[in-house]
């Protein structure tokens, strides 16, 4: 039987991101991206060991450690055996309510711990202009269509998504558990959201930054969704009265996005240390997560 811990993090998750499209599988990326892994059934699928190299040392992050995916909900039989053979043992779902309602739940193989550790940027994407009480894609596109400049709008809802990972204390407390859950992990660990691009993209810059890993090379590894966002485009139907520009920003990953994140991080905890110990992150967590990732 496959493991679920079904406990919630401190705040509600409403919602899933429209910056995190339904779980679909849209056409593979293409097999040069770094680090790529062929995982039937879900994409944007990454290893993050084998390139960064930590500051001060000379061999890349473990690979084998920590893998990124989107959703895994609609994994194929070899999709499952592909998990396996990377032994995976754990999957951190950063997937809210809705999306889980929507898509399903993860299809792991038996024997896989599914830890459910919601993220929910609604707030976000309020803030930004867009949505409602949830994140509700039909939220999102009336609030597009509403805008006298939608692309305008809906980058700002991004940088609300990202805002809401340093402000909102539900998700601190969910970050800095995710990141526990990593370091504590006892094969590969599988973090996801929905297209494995933001929240997904947030926890592994700051597992990396923990690791080590200095700024060029940590953006290198966020910028690496860029390759699946042809085919995310690809599954968005035309909508009447909105320009396919205008979803552009939330349909991609921007160098800006990260940075803005991170600095608001350092603006409002003194330092990203700082954020990572409003997280909870400790310093017992940093240093499993070094002895994890880095190699001796």
């Amino acid at each position: 039987m496959t493991s679920h811990d079904t406990s919630r993090d401190a705040g509600p998750s409403t919602s899933g991101a429209p910056t995190e499209a339904a779980a679909v599988v849209p056409a593979p990326e293409a097999a040069a991206v770094p680090g790529a892994l062929d995982v039937p059934g879900t994409w944007n699928a990454r290893d993050v060991g084998g390139r960064a190299v930590p500051v001060g040392h000379d061999e890349p992050l473990r690979t084998g450690v920590l893998l990124r995916t989107a959703s895994l909900s609609r994994l194929t039989p070899a999709g499952q055996a592909a998990l396996s053979d990377l032994e995976v043992t754990t999957v951190l779902d950063l997937r809210g309510d809705d999306e889980l309602e929507r898509d399903g739940a993860d299809a792991v193989p038996g024997g896989v711990r599914v830890l459910r550790r919601g993220m929910d940027p609604a707030r976000g994407l309020q803030a930004g202009g867009g949505g409602g009480a949830s994140a509700d894609p039909a939220a999102l596109v009336a609030g597009l269509l509403a805008a006298d400049d939608p692309t305008a709008v809906a980058r700002r809802m991004m940088h609300g998504v990202y805002a809401t990972f340093v402000q909102d204390p539900g998700i601190r407390a969910t970050v800095g558990r995710v990141l526990g859950e990593v370091a504590s992990s006892q094969g590969a660990a599988v973090v996801h959201c929905s297209a494995g691009k933001d929240r997904t993209g947030w926890v592994v810059a700051l597992a990396q930054y923990v690791a080590g890993v200095g700024e060029e090379d940590r953006l290198a590894e966020y910028l690496a969704s860029r390759a699946a966002v042809g085919g995310l485009a690809a599954l968005v139907p035309p909508i009447p009265g909105l320009s396919p520009d205008a979803l552009a920003p939330v349909l991609t990953v921007e160098p800006e996005y990260l940075e803005a994140a991170w600095d608001l991080a350092a603006r409002e905890h003194g330092s990203v240390d700082g954020y990572l110990a409003a997280c909870g992150v400790t310093t017992a967590v940093r240093d499993a997560l070094v002895a994890r990732l880095v190699a001796s």
